[in-house]
């Protein structure tokens, strides 16, 4: 019996070696970028850099002031398909290139294409380039036209920052929709300026109370506790940030309690009395709120 057997236990051995080899083999050669890189909450001293693999890794960018000497690096030990890299001590208004992978591996960057620069020092006066695109999720031919119309107007100006007013995906801002209308869309400008989002409607599937697992949430960092300046809010669904002497607020037209009482408002009034708003500017925001509700 065991002579009979023995031909069949050496073919499993083999067969499972086999596979052994050539799961090591593929996942080895396999590695690779499929979102991404993006940048998130740009600030004059840092940014953060992510990105999505096929398979779980660990995570580094390397980056410099120099394309081809990239001699900073920052990274993770955590094994993950969704990368989140925040670079911190970085000099302001300054332009550095990056790449981003693994420790025994470069995945995309280090090449002219790959770059950010950080924002002014706060309050600071400075000529910025501004993308704002607005309801704009369709991923269809029009997206395309209006991707290809910017790109062309803008030239060789670099685009400081983007803002997505809300609607970036449809039809209910799925992790796939938002593959194809955004990050599939916008490749060049998500790897070079920081983009702030804005939730709308086809972003939370029409729901007006998302929950905390929205593929909307998961892929966008967003900063809930002051990280880039203004009040903190709390909540990813509104917040503040500075860019030199401009001060941006997104808020939240979907989910959010958007009475004068509520806590939107409330964060509102506090983060426009921070900035040194005028009251009249307080008024005017709040009437907009109130409109959007009636909407």
């Amino acid at each position: 019996m065991q002579t009979t057997m023995k031909p069949y236990l050496n073919a499993f051995r083999l067969a499972f070696s086999i596979a052994i080899i050539s799961v090591f083999v593929s996942t080895g050669a396999a590695q690779s970028v499929t979102r991404g890189p993006y940048l998130q909450i740009g600030t004059p001293n840092s940014t953060i850099v992510r990105w999505r693999t096929n398979i779980a890794t660990d995570s580094r960018v390397t980056y410099g002031t120099t394309q081809g000497s990239l001699t900073l690096s920052a990274g993770s030990a955590t094994l993950t398909t969704e990368h989140e890299v925040p670079l911190s001590g970085l000099s302001p208004a300054t332009k550095y290139f990056y790449s981003v992978g693994s420790t025994t591996q470069v995945l995309a960057g280090n090449d002219s294409t790959h770059f950010f620069v950080t924002s002014p020092v706060a309050g600071t006066a400075s000529p910025t380039r501004i993308w704002i695109l607005g309801d704009s999720g369709t991923a269809d031919t029009n997206a395309q036209a209006v991707r290809n119309a910017y790109l062309t107007f803008t030239g060789n100006t670099h685009t400081n920052l983007w803002l997505m007013l809300g609607d970036n995906a449809y039809e209910n801002g799925l992790d796939s929709e938002y593959q194809t209308a955004v990050f599939n869309m916008y490749p060049t400008t998500l790897r070079q300026s920081v983009l702030w989002p804005t939730i709308g409607n086809h972003d939370t599937a029409q729901s007006s109370n998302p929950p905390a697992s929205l593929p909307y949430f998961a892929m966008f960092t967003l900063p809930a506790n002051a990280e880039a300046g203004g009040m903190a809010s709390g909540t990813e669904r509104y917040y503040s940030f500075d860019y030199g002497n401009i001060h941006f607020i997104c808020l939240d037209s979907e989910g959010s309690d958007r009475t004068p009482a509520g806590a939107m408002c409330s964060w509102l009034r506090a983060d426009l009395t921070a900035a040194g708003s005028a009251n009249d500017h307080v008024a005017t925001a709040l009437r907009f709120i109130q409109v959007r509700r009636a909407k």
